[in-house]
């Protein structure tokens, strides 16, 4: 591939990875669907630049993260392993790779590897967002072998660690739900809520829990605020979960 050809690719890269930004943005000014708009747009941006050949380890990883996004794990992990092998890859670039391919292994039903990946992630270097990620992959595993107690330590530990951020709220929220204390998981639901009332994860169980409470009203009342919210496939739930329960409940 000549010089042309590199500059043609790579230009339409970072046309993608600029749409993926722009689309980025619009989700967190509350808009959906047209980040939605901007992410598809981006998408296809970025399948182009790498059919033709685009090998730069940023908009791989971008590209990654919104095959991530759209649900495509498997394409996700592949493209991941190749941006392992390519030239010029920094430090940092490695580190944020890690906890990328760790979050699709997840995905994939993985946890094992998973979890050994974002451990060594956070020995590189300690962050909020992957103590979120391990947090809630600890929780599923604990689910499926019934063993609580390294998700309990863990996310307490993260929890210390911040103890405003939302994501790791949700999290002991959901790990003392699924060990049956409704009680203390309600807590924590109501404080992720109040420092990110539109927290999809968090109004589903807080809904769910309002239900099983027997307040259909309130129940009703979150799961409205989740669905005209932004599901992702890196959500903990999903819009159908949020359809399902509010189908079941009677106004």
């Amino acid at each position: 591939m000549g010089f042309f050809d590199n500059f043609k690719w790579e230009s339409q890269a970072r046309k993608g990875y600029t749409l993926h930004v722009q689309g980025n943005r619009l989700y967190d000014q509350d808009k959906p669907r047209e980040a939605h708009e901007k992410h598809e747009a981006a998408m296809k941006a970025y399948e182009q630049a790498m059919a033709g050949g685009c090998n730069k380890v940023q908009y791989m990883m971008a590209y990654g993260v919104l095959l991530l996004r759209f649900g495509r794990f498997q394409e996700a992990k592949d493209l991941f392993l190749r941006c392992e092998k390519t030239a010029g890859i920094t430090k940092q670039e490695k580190q944020q790779l890690r906890v990328n391919f760790a979050i699709a292994q997840w995905k994939l039903g993985e946890l094992d590897s998973a979890i050994q990946q974002l451990k060594y992630a956070l020995q590189d270097a300690k962050k909020g967002s992957t103590m979120g990620s391990l947090g809630y992959v600890l929780i599923e595993k604990a689910r499926q072998t019934g063993d609580f107690d390294e998700a309990v330590a863990f996310n307490t530990e993260a929890l210390d660690y911040d103890d405003e951020d939302p994501v790791l709220l949700d999290n002991m929220g959901q790990l003392y739900y699924a060990m049956g204390d409704k009680e203390k998981a309600l807590g924590y639901f109501k404080k992720a809520h109040e420092f990110k009332p539109k927290q999809v994860d968090t109004l589903y169980y807080l809904a769910k829990i309002a239900w099983e409470d027997g307040d259909g009203k309130t129940a009703l009342s979150y799961l409205d605020s989740a669905l005209d919210g932004n599901y992702s496939a890196l959500c903990t739930t999903t819009r159908k979960m949020a359809e399902d329960l509010k189908a079941q409940i009677k106004p």
